[in-house]
Order: C-alpha cells, then sequence, then structure tokens
C-alpha cells in the first residue's frame, strides 16, 4: 500500500509541476503568439484553467464514481498531455486559449488523485494523512517548478517548452498504469456484506458534508485575495529586492511542507474537547495572519507568514473528509471539494484584480481576516445547531 500512495503522489508531483508552473510565464508566452492583448487578459488567462476545472467537477466527479477511479486519473493526465501539446504546437491566440481550456477542462489531477487515494487506503486517519500529502506534492511544485521552468525559459522559446512538458503527464500516465485498478465503481459491498445487503445500505446523502465544502470555499478565498497583489504591496512599503519577496511569498507554503506530516498529533490534542477545533483555529490564525500584514514592520511580517493557517486548515478539512466520505461516491465528494477550492481562488483573484485597480493594496488583507472571521463564525454556528438538521434529514430520506 506504501508503494501505490507514493506512486500516486508522484504522478501527481509531475502533473502539477506542468500544470502550476507555466501560468506564471503567461507574459513571456503571449508576445511569441503576436497576441496585442490589455494586461488584464493576462490575468483572466491566468485563471482560465482553474474556471475550467471547476465547471467540470461534476463531469470529472461522475466519470470517477461510474468508470472506476484509476480509469479517471489516467484521463486527467491525458487531459493535461493534450492540452499542453495543443498549447505547445500553438500558432495563434484562439488555439493557445484552446489547448488551455482543453488542460482545465480535462486535468484536475488533484481530485483524481485523491479519488483513486480513497479507493486504496480503508482507513480514514492514514486517508487523512495521503490527502495532506497530495497538498505536499502541490506545494513542492509551485516553489520547484517556477525556478526550473524560469530558468529553462532563458534558453527556450517558451510554446517549446509547453511541448517538453506535454512529456510529463504522459510519464504519469504510464506510472499509474501500474497501480492496481479499483473496483469500487462496480462492487458496492462492504467487507462481510452481502450483495443484496449491500444494495440496501442506503448512499449517505452529500448534504451532511456542505459545511465542509463551504469551508474549503472561505479557507480558498481567504487564503488566494493575498497572494495577486503580494509583491506590489510589499514595493509600496520600500521592500524592492524581489529574492526576499519571493521567500516572503512561499513561506506560508514551506512551512506546510515540514509541518503538514507531523500535525495530525497536535491536532488530535486539539479536538479533544470538540472535532472541529483544530479547523477553528487554522482560521483564526489565518484572520491573525491577514490582520498583522497591515502593521509593516518586517519581523511582524515574518511572523504572519508563518502563522498563515495554512497547515492547520488543510489538515483539518482533509481529516473530516476521510472520515465522514461514503467511498461508493468519493470522485464526486472529492469533486466537489476542489471545485468549491477553485471557485474560492476565482472570485478571490477577481475580487484582488478589481480591488487593485482601485489602487486599494491593503483592503485584501482586510477581505482575507473578513472572510476567515465569518467562516469561523458560520462553523460554530453549524456545530451547534447544523448537526440536528443532518440527523433529520438522514432519517427523513
Amino acid at each position: 500500500m506504501t508503494k501505490v500512495i507514493y506512486c500516486v503522489l508522484l504522478c501527481h508531483f509531475i502533473a502539477a509541476f506542468a500544470a502550476l508552473g507555466m501560468p506564471l510565464f503567461l507574459p513571456m508566452v503571449l508576445p511569441t503568439l503576436d497576441a496585442k492583448i490589455d494586461t488584464d487578459w493576462v490575468g483572466i488567462l491566468f485563471i482560465l484553467p482553474t474556471f475550467c476545472t471547476a465547471v467540470a467537477a461534476h463531469f470529472g466527479g461522475g466519470f470517477a464514481d461510474k468508470y472506476g477511479r484509476r480509469r479517471s486519473l489516467l484521463r486527467s493526465q491525458l487531459g493535461l498531455a493534450i492540452g499542453f501539446a495543443l498549447c505547445g504546437l500553438a500558432d495563434n491566440l484562439t488555439m493557445f486559449v484552446f489547448g488551455i481550456i482543453i488542460q482545465g477542462t480535462f486535468g484536475g489531477t488533484m481530485v483524481a488523485s485523491n479519488s483513486y487515494l480513497s479507493s486504496q487506503i480503508k482507513d480514514a486517519k492514514k486517508l487523512g494523512k495521503s490527502l495532506n500529502n497530495t497538498q505536499i506534492s502541490a506545494r513542492l511544485a509551485l516553489i520547484i517548478a517556477p525556478i526550473g521552468l524560469g530558468w529553462s525559459l532563458s534558453k527556450t522559446n517558451p510554446l517549446n517548452a509547453y511541448l517538453w512538458l506535454f512529456v510529463l503527464p504522459l510519464l504519469a500516465m504510464a506510472i499509474t498504469l501500474t497501480l492496481p485498478a479499483d473496483h469500487l465503481a462496480k462492487i458496492k459491498t462492504e467487507k462481510g456484506q452481502s450483495p443484496n445487503e449491500a444494495q440496501c445500505t442506503p448512499i449517505q446523502p452529500l448534504s451532511t458534508l456542505y459545511w465542509v465544502f463551504y469551508a474549503q470555499f472561505g479557507f480558498s478565498f481567504a487564503m488566494v485575495v493575498t497572494f495577486p497583489y503580494f509583491s506590489p504591496y510589499m514595493q509600496q512599503y520600500g521592500v524592492t529586492n524581489q529574492a526576499w519577496i519571493g521567500f516572503l511569498y512561499a513561506l506560508p507554503h514551506g512551512v506546510y511542507l515540514l509541518f503538514a506530516g507531523k500535525v495530525h498529533l497536535f491536532s488530535e490534542w486539539v479536538n479533544r474537547h470538540h472535532p472541529q477545533c483544530f479547523l477553528w483555529l487554522g482560521f483564526i490564525l489565518l484572520s491573525f495572519s491577514a490582520a498583522m500584514h497591515l502593521i509593516f514592520y518586517q519581523a511582524i511580517l515574518i511572523v504572519a507568514r508563518i502563522v498563515f493557517g495554512m497547515v492547520c486548515c488543510y489538515h483539518a478539512l482533509h481529516q473530516a473528509l476521510a472520515n465522514q466520505i461514503d467511498r461508493r461516491q468519493s470522485g464526486k465528494v472529492f469533486s466537489r471539494f476542489d471545485a468549491m477550492s477553485k471557485w474560492g481562488g476565482v472570485s478571490a483573484g477577481l475580487s484582488a484584480s478589481f480591488i487593485s485597480s482601485l489602487g486599494w493594496l491593503e483592503v485584501p488583507f482586510l477581505l482575507s481576516m473578513l472572510v476567515s472571521g465569518s467562516t469561523i463564525i458560520a462553523l460554530i454556528i453549524h456545530s451547534k445547531f447544523g448537526r440536528q438538521h443532518v440527523i433529520y434529514s438522514i432519517t427523513s430520506e
């Protein structure tokens, strides 16, 4: 089982390296297509794959539950490969945009990887750790890809880089083909159940997980809204060293890489009073961090980037999914979970773009603090009153 987990994580890293690395260099790519478009369109193309992934989430989840999780993972890797090939072969903006749309619509390797892991890992605690590890592979890609691609793009045409990256998802496909196939789409029985008994077991309604989806949206929005214009915000206070700005920007991701694999022990201690305490702590830290960014002092800023809340929020949300997921519909669950993350990111990006156009670079941090705080309040209210409603909805079906 350990071999399967590491193979899936390696495949996800390979795909994420390609998918997460190139958007940063769109301003270098578009001039090679003789694309005379406004700079605002660069931002739109930046979020276009994310938007397409969110729109296609329902299709991807249904495909995984109906045809199998490994097959869904292969489909997503093939979608990335075709999207990158189209971008690399593009000789005009229309074809390039079409390639980006294919990449976003038929990609979604995070969802497919998590769905496959849920079909192979039966223990909820171990599944929660594995979901954290897929985020680790994504963070590694976010850190390594810009460095590696930045070096390689200085030596080649940016469009040629897409053709080189097209090979990476195909490599991931080759590895995935060596993994065991899942049969959850066909075999509905749990251990110790006969097929007739399993058919009588009702599928847990997705409404019991809505609070997790909404918390994911709030977390994604509050986190991402501070990202797009972090560099200009630093520069307006006289920080001109781009390497230092890059370090501060990447610091929360680095903290996640350091602690994501060990945080489960601390979370169990925090959750001894209430199963959502660790998630509340994550949003409190995120809100506190956003407020600290407004007190522009170097030492405080470093602390703010360290206590960003990313470790707590991701771990708590993943563990909540692992504890409550009905594995017969894991494709739908993870697709909706990821879609809420994507919608949160798209909404945050558009909000930050509008706010920055007005010259209010401090407002994204205020907005992050407000959304984090309101999400905490909503989660506490749900923990007090939502459980009774969920029990009633299940028993009435």
